[in-house]
């Protein structure tokens, strides 16, 4: 019975690493997709905008940048937190689209890279316990056959 039970652990772990590995690598194809036809500008942060999650106040930047034909672009950044990452007036790097300035994103390596960098490593850390779990049942499965 202890031994289904550390099997069904090992499978469930196997299974969220392979789960948070394709999400890692989603993302990770969502933010190098984004990357041709684009340029790069600096933004200005101008403002926040806050949402409330029951009583956690999220804060967007809110991004002004100026393009390289001269149109004036503001965008929410695409990371909320809960703090304000930026001072107000605080210069941050930007890429846009060419065909869609509206289409752009601030080019921070937290902005882009945190969310997949964190689905890989819990992928590959539940890869790891499950095959653990599941290589430790076996040896006391061996002990126990003798």
């Amino acid at each position: 019975m202890t031994f289904r039970i550390l099997d069904l652990a090992a499978r469930l772990l196997l299974a969220l690493g392979v789960g948070c590995l394709l999400l890692a690598a989603f993302l990770a194809w969502r933010t190098l997709s984004f990357s041709p036809d684009t340029r790069t500008a600096t933004g200005e942060v101008v403002s926040y905008h806050e949402t409330r999650d029951g009583e956690v106040t999220r804060y967007r930047p809110r991004v002004r940048f100026k393009t390289a034909t001269g149109e004036i672009v503001t965008i929410n950044g695409q990371l909320a937190a809960t703090s304000k990452r930026f001072e107000i007036g605080a210069q941050v790097p930007m890429v846009y689209k060419v065909a869609d300035p509206m289409q752009a994103r601030v080019a921070l390596f937290i902005d882009n890279w945190l969310g997949p960098t964190i689905a890989a490593l819990v992928g590959l850390t539940g890869l790891a316990g499950g095959l653990l779990v599941r290589r430790s049942i076996r040896r006391e499965l061996a002990k126990t056959a003798k």
